[in-house]
């Protein structure tokens, strides 16, 4: 039985380098320190401690902008680099390219023309950040249909940008295709490549925008028992959600000591869960229980 949870990726904080040198860049990541300016008697040490930020604290799993708190086997089947573990896998080698400073590597790991840029506008659109780093949850099953194959792996997307070394927070997906076996397909087209991503570097911001758009918020879609579904937006910084079913927002609700999951309420409304399941309270009516929609 293979147990396939949310993986740390902690390698080296991704550097800043061109798209060129990213394309050719073959070699290993290099651990650099820093070198502080030498104490003389004149000049005084710098305080270490005020300027260095304070480690990153990410939203962990089942916690709102982690990913699912999921222990559920994903396959029993032997791992294989055409299963549902092995496109994790290429998701997992993507990011960990992306820490290093390697992104011409990262940039081949996409379709071509996938990416929407090309190999030098990718690398610079890592230059806003300082650190980047990754969680990637458990695969969802593979999608066959008409010789071609489709698999989502959930990511959390976390570091901080080079600018105020404000850090960031982002829960998506990163979905991947290849060929079936079929005739004609060749062995590159039968290997897991990245399709699409809702968390991928935009074009147009190779500079670093004035106004970051990246922050902790998270958006989280719910099937109910009841037949509706709900979209709940976390916004963590101010320990709120909005909730909203079928295009209009019902309630803001205000986070609520708990001793473990969460719990908001306000007005009547209450929901309350942990990991991918919740309960919805909506006022004067009983709780519904509902489900996470990957």
């Amino acid at each position: 039985m293979r147990l396939y949870l949310p993986l740390l990726l902690s390698l080296a904080a991704c550097s800043s380098q061109s798209g060129e040198n990213a394309a050719t860049d073959n070699s290993n990541a290099a651990n650099v320190t820093a070198t502080l300016p030498a104490e003389t008697a004149s000049v005084p040490a710098p305080d270490v401690r005020s300027a260095t930020p304070a480690p990153l604290n990410p939203p962990a799993p089942g916690e709102p902008g982690g990913l699912d708190d999921d222990r559920t086997p994903v396959s029993e089947a032997p791992f294989s680099e055409d299963s549902a573990q092995g496109a994790a896998n290429v998701v997992q080698t993507y990011y960990a390219l992306l820490e290093a400073g390697k992104y011409g590597q990262a940039y081949r790991l996409w379709e071509p023309g996938a990416a929407g840029m090309d190999a030098r506008a990718f690398a610079a659109s890592f230059d806003r950040y300082s650190e980047y780093h990754a969680n990637i949850g458990a695969p969802g099953r593979v999608d066959a249909g008409a010789g071609q194959r489709y698999v989502a792996v959930p990511v959390q997307v976390y570091g901080r940008l080079k600018a105020g070394a404000r850090e960031f927070n982002m829960r998506g997906s990163v979905t991947l295709h290849r060929a079936g076996n079929v005739d004609g397909a060749s062995a590159g087209q039968r290997r897991w490549r990245i399709r699409s991503s809702d968390v991928k570097p935009r074009p147009g911001e190779a500079v670093p925008s004035p106004q970051p758009t990246e922050d902790n918020r998270s958006t989280a879609r719910y099937r109910c028992m009841d037949g509706s579904r709900l979209v709940a937006r976390f916004d963590p910084d101010k320990d709120r959600v909005t909730v909203s079913r079928g295009g209009k927002a019902l309630a803001t609700l205000r986070g609520q000591r708990v001793a473990s999951g969460i719990h908001y309420a306000a007005g009547g409304y209450e929901l309350r869960g942990k990991g991918s399941d919740i309960s919805f309270t909506a006022p004067g009516l009983p709780p519904v229980a509902c489900t996470a929609i990957r």
